[in-house]
């Protein structure tokens, strides 16, 4: 139906009417997609949010005094849609960049363990090469945490010959190891502070 009287679309728009409510649709469709714009980059989603606009206005079944207060409302009820939309959008992406921060750092953990893991077993294989005394002093020193004087009360031997031993058993692991193995285990020493 074609409407030559603006009293008429909007009677009709306001009883219901489905051709009414196609005529307002595309009487106006193209400037609200234009308006909608300013909440999105697509062009595609700025038609989805005018879209919504206008059935928000249908099935608000409103009052209106004029077709100037009926296009008032349709931007109004667009701003809305678009305010909804980019706050869902911007959840939606704290979201994901949430998640992907958590699989970065999970990712993180996961590769850290494995770094662990095998300059552990490097640094046990190499330990099991060193002669018997020294050895047994680096296990209890840094393996396990004892101090120097521990060490020596334990194995009923003099300090400085607690210290000398594990001089000797790092100069040893250092020709058995990688060199990022052997830093692995000089941030031990650091750790525990003592050699």
């Amino acid at each position: 139906m074609n409407y030559t009287s603006e009293k008429e679309l909007l009677e009709d728009f306001l009883n219901g009417e489905e051709q009414a409510c196609a005529h307002v649709y595309n009487r106006y469709f193209s400037r609200i997609c234009l308006y909608a714009s300013s909440f999105v980059d697509e062009s595609k989603e700025a038609e989805d949010i005018a879209e919504e606009g206008f059935i928000r206005l249908w099935q608000g079944r409103r009052c209106f005094e004029s077709l100037s207060h009926l296009r008032a409302a349709l931007y109004q009820a667009t701003r809305h849609v678009g305010i909804n939309y980019q706050t869902a959008r911007k959840r939606r992406l704290n979201r994901v960049d949430s998640y992907v921060a958590q699989q970065e750092q999970d990712q993180k953990s996961y590769l850290h363990e494995i770094v662990y893991t095998e300059a552990m077993a490097e640094l046990y294989e190499a330990i099991q090469k060193l002669p018997p005394k020294a050895r047994e002093i680096i296990q209890l020193s840094y393996l396990e945490g004892n101090s120097n004087q521990e060490i020596a009360d334990l194995l009923q031997l003099n300090i400085q010959t607690v210290k000398n031993q594990k001089l000797r058993a790092l100069g040893l692991l250092r020709q058995h190891l990688k060199r990022d193995s052997f830093n692995y285990l000089l941030s031990l020493i650091v750790l525990f502070g003592k050699i």
